[in-house]
């Protein structure tokens, strides 16, 4: 078989392959890079083959793009490298299977396969859908029901009446934090789009809300949603509350 070799670098290019080899941030380039200055210290093909573990074939590329564009023959050009494995309408198909099982992408591989006859990885599914503007985000909860109307102005406007109550000496309004535990699942991930969340809707459940006051004369535990509530000069005592 046909001895290949590239004779002939000077020391200032052979210096720059050096560069190339141990600097460029592309792998294939480093490759290259190295392979030139191998053959050019009378490595033979097969010897190549093992370094680099490539067919001989691709080695001979190498030499080939080295003799007829010399540094720029290690860089790939347009329309070179490798093809993608699927088309923009196969593209499409794998993002709508992914959003048909939103949680898990365990039958996604199953899918292209029966349809193309083409077997890929979950990792090269991420890829595309994350490419196509998916990504793995956490579910939305959407509160069920419509707020009813007017019904915060209500309470603004019943707690400045409280307030002008409050500097008259007539009650006592004491503001709380709180701290609530709920008994509904957490909310899962799933794959949407990055602009088109998932939403699923609130589910009724129990909640135990924990009621710290700020001053020390009060102390609430209750199982209510209320973010605050008023009461006389002696709260322990008096019942009447206002919830907000």
């Amino acid at each position: 078989m046909r001895m290949r070799h590239i004779k002939g670098l000077t020391r200032e290019t052979f210096l720059m392959l050096d560069r190339i080899y141990k600097q460029s941030k592309y792998y294939q380039v480093r490759q290259r890079a190295h392979c030139i200055q191998l053959t050019s210290k009378g490595y033979k093909i097969s010897e190549l083959m093992k370094i680099f573990k490539v067919s001989r074939n691709t080695i001979y590329n190498w030499l080939n793009s080295w003799e007829s564009s010399n540094l720029v023959g290690l860089y790939n050009q347009p329309g070179r490298g490798r093809k993608k494995t699927f088309n923009s309408v196969q593209e499409q198909q794998i993002k709508d299977w992914v959003k048909a099982t939103p949680k898990s992408l365990e039958k996604v591989p199953e899918k292209i396969q029966k349809q193309w006859q083409i077997k890929v990885s979950k990792k090269t599914i991420k890829k595309i859908i994350k490419l196509g503007k998916m990504g793995w985000y956490r579910i939305k909860r959407r509160v069920g029901g419509e707020p009813i109307p007017g019904f915060y102005e209500r309470k603004v406007e019943k707690l400045e009446q409280l307030k002008r109550q409050e500097e008259k000496g007539e009650i006592e309004i004491r503001y709380v934090d709180e701290s609530g535990f709920c008994l509904i699942p957490y909310i899962p991930y799933a794959w949407q789009e990055t602009n088109q969340k998932i939403e699923i809707k609130s589910q009724q459940s129990k909640r135990l809300n924990v009621y710290l006051p700020i001053t020390s004369s009060l102390f609430a535990l209750c199982n209510t949603s209320a973010s605050g509530f008023f009461c006389s000069k002696n709260p322990l005592l008096d019942d009447d509350r206002f919830m907000f």
